[in-house]
């Protein structure tokens, strides 16, 4: 069983939804929106990150190792550190056990 955790990007804590965070990332970085998915794909790996409780700079240190180069996810994460608060939390599952 797998407990699920959850994240939310704050501005003056206010939560932003992620799809407006996608589009200002989009718009910061010159790029089109995609409908379908999140910008290089960061909610994916960034947004996991978050919802495991690692900090901006846990992130930032992950995203700037050599096998993370080519990825485009550290100039992310240092736009969503510059612009946003995490935060994170897990909630049991309230399902009966098999």
């Amino acid at each position: 069983m797998t407990t699920p955790n959850y994240f939310q990007l704050l501005r003056g804590g206010e939560a932003v939804p992620l799809n407006t965070v996608d589009e200002e990332m989009c718009a910061y970085f010159g790029e089109p929106c995609n409908a379908d998915r999140y910008f290089r794909e960061w909610y994916n790996c960034i947004g996991w990150d978050l919802a495991m409780g690692r900090s901006f700079d846990e992130i930032k240190a992950i995203y700037s190792e050599p096998n993370w180069a080519n990825s485009g996810l550290l100039p992310i994460a240092e736009w969503l550190a510059a612009n946003f608060t995490p935060s994170s939390w897990y909630e049991p599952s309230h399902r009966s056990k098999p």
